[in-house]
């Protein structure tokens, strides 16, 4: 409504100046400050709602945030850990996309929260002090951004504890499997291969050539073992 009111204004002024109003230069001074006027207004009316929108945005995503560290931390810390290496191999998996999810969450809420405090610390101004917001103190506003700020950060330092010491357990785990697998290969082995060629393979040989091709045999054997 002001604005439709400023510009019925302004074009009254214009239209009196065209006409040779006897006061022409005052209405012309007039008409200018009243521009200026409600430009550095329309200013400010657009500094507060980029501050307002830049807040609804950062809230939102701190009280999603926020909203999820429960479901978050349960998601690391139950259940025990699967026996099978194809099951750890995929619990290893949804436990890192687990933690990008956060880490996404977490910067997103970290980078708003740094922005809005960038612009409340130095507010977007016209470029002048005669700024209708170049003097406003929103100290409060910064310190209530930084208690959600710290909140949140505490929070992902506690979940990325709790990450990192089932991820340990999990990778361990996995060694685990892999180090049992090998181990059941090499008594397999043993017991199908290694005593049986032993047991077969009793003789000394007639002569030196045949003694000769069985220690060759042996130590082929041998080489196989290692």
């Amino acid at each position: 409504n002001a604005y439709v009111n400023i510009n019925r204004i302004m074009s009254v002024a214009s239209r009196l100046s065209e006409a040779g109003h006897y006061a022409s230069q005052q209405i012309k001074q007039i008409s200018t400050q009243l521009d200026q006027e409600w430009k550095s207004f329309a200013a400010a009316l657009d500094e507060r709602s980029t501050i307002l929108a830049m807040s609804a945005v950062f809230h939102q995503k701190a009280e999603q945030f926020l909203s999820g560290v429960d479901a978050w931390c349960k998601m690391c810390s139950e259940g025990g850990l699967p026996s099978e290496m194809q099951d750890l191999e995929l619990a290893i998996h949804h436990h890192q996309s687990l933690y990008e999810q956060v880490t996404q969450a977490y910067t997103e809420v970290s980078q708003d929260g740094k922005a809005l405090l960038d612009v409340l610390q130095r507010p977007l101004s016209p470029g002048n002090s005669e700024s209708l917001t170049a003097t406003a103190n929103y100290s409060k506003a910064v310190h209530q951004v930084l208690d959600v700020v710290h909140e949140v950060l505490h929070h992902q330092r506690r979940l990325e504890s709790i990450w990192q010491h089932r991820k340990v357990r999990l990778h361990q785990r996995l060694q685990l499997c892999v180090f049992q697998q090998d181990v059941q290969q090499v008594l397999d082995w043993i017991e199908n291969h290694g005593e049986a060629f032993l047991s077969k393979h009793t003789g000394v040989g007639k002569s030196l050539h045949r003694a000769r091709a069985l220690q060759k045999r042996h130590d082929d054997f041998e080489e196989v073992a290692q």
